[in-house]
């Protein structure tokens, strides 16, 4: 893997500012479209605020270790005995450490904020009693590897910023949790991608209208490309710290790190930001097409989730519950369209 891209100051941070602006554009929208709608702020709303705190606070973290000549600043010394008593490097490891749990919190929440969107669009019990399963699952996630990072060097959390031999002694299992951590944190953003899929391919609807549903709900394919990232980078720093750079290493994890942040708020946001986009961008054939198609199915096009209908096809109010009856699906299955605003 070649290292020499995380040794540009300015690329470090415009790509920081990048991804800073991306997602706070995303949750700015995402809230005035609550208060445009005049709908109530949901769980899952605030989960992703409280993600975005902490993906700015990565930001500024970034930018105060490449101003301060930590981050993207080599040491120009590839002996790991030596890196590890640089007084510039343990600056740069206390921030790696700060990245590291504020990443895996900031990761959990995101996750537990789509989750909870799903549980306020999808209201039959059974998906539901699997939901809840899951956001169990993520939780434990979350605290467990927060913890697990806290006391990688069990009693003696500190040894972490030590000399080499004190890491080799107290912290031996640091890769192996860091292994693990990588590869359920792929895991996990996967399996919360593919949950609703199933009950969407089931329904029965238009083709195209399925397919714009489908679509909808893989905005979340961001997120698994995010994480899956900074697992590679992460595993190829392990196998490349015995001859690069060590401040090089750790300045490539923590940007994918923060990355993983904020382009996961950026797919959280993107399933209710259908009213903006449909304002944004041309959808005039779209909309034809659709118009076309809801003649011969209009029962059917009637009763979609609002965040996919066509924006002149919505009606001026969006109602809380919108249910399908028997007879127009293969299973029972109710959509909460006040979780998706609705296009008017």
């Amino acid at each position: 893997m070649g290292w020499e891209v995380y040794r540009s100051r300015a690329g470090i941070i415009v790509g920081t500012i990048l991804v800073q602006l991306f997602s706070s554009t995303c949750v700015i929208l995402r809230f005035y479209i609550r208060y445009w709608k005049r709908q109530a702020v949901l769980a899952s709303d605030w989960l992703v605020l409280v993600a975005f705190v902490c993906g700015t606070g990565l930001s500024v973290m970034e930018i105060y270790g490449v101003a301060a000549n930590g981050f993207a600043t080599p040491l120009n010394a590839t002996n790991p005995s030596l890196q590890g008593l640089s007084v510039r490097l343990k600056m740069v490891q206390h921030m790696e450490y700060a990245f590291v749990l504020i990443g895996i919190f900031a990761v959990g929440i995101i996750k537990l904020s789509v989750s909870l969107l799903y549980w306020h669009i999808f209201a039959r019990v059974k998906f539901r009693r699997f939901l809840m399963g899951w956001i169990i699952l993520v939780a434990a996630w979350t605290v467990g590897f927060v913890l697990a990072e806290i006391f990688e060097c069990g009693a003696h959390p500190l040894k972490i910023f030590g000399t080499r031999h004190d890491v080799e002694t107290y912290c031996s299992h640091a890769h192996d949790i860091g292994y693990a951590l990588v590869g359920s944190d792929v895991a996990t953003d996967l399996g919360t991608l593919l949950i609703p899929l199933p009950l969407v391919l089931r329904m029965r609807l238009p083709r195209t209208q399925k397919l714009l549903v489908t679509m909808t709900f893989l905005v979340g394919a961001l997120a698994v490309g995010a994480s899956t990232a900074k697992a590679y980078v992460f595993i190829a720093a392990i196998t490349a710290y015995v001859r690069e750079d060590g401040i090089i290493l750790v300045t490539a994890y923590s940007m994918w790190n923060l990355v993983e942040v904020h382009v996961g708020i950026i797919a959280a946001c993107g399933m209710t930001l259908r009213p903006i986009l449909a304002r944004i961008f041309p959808f005039d054939r779209f909309v034809s097409f659709v118009r076309r198609s809801r003649s011969r199915h209009g029962t059917e096009s009637a009763r979609l989730p609002s965040f996919v209908k066509p924006e002149s096809s919505c009606p001026s109010s969006v109602p809380e519950t919108v249910e399908i009856p028997q007879e127009m699906k293969q299973e029972d299955m109710t959509f909460q369209t006040s979780a998706l605003p609705g296009v008017v």
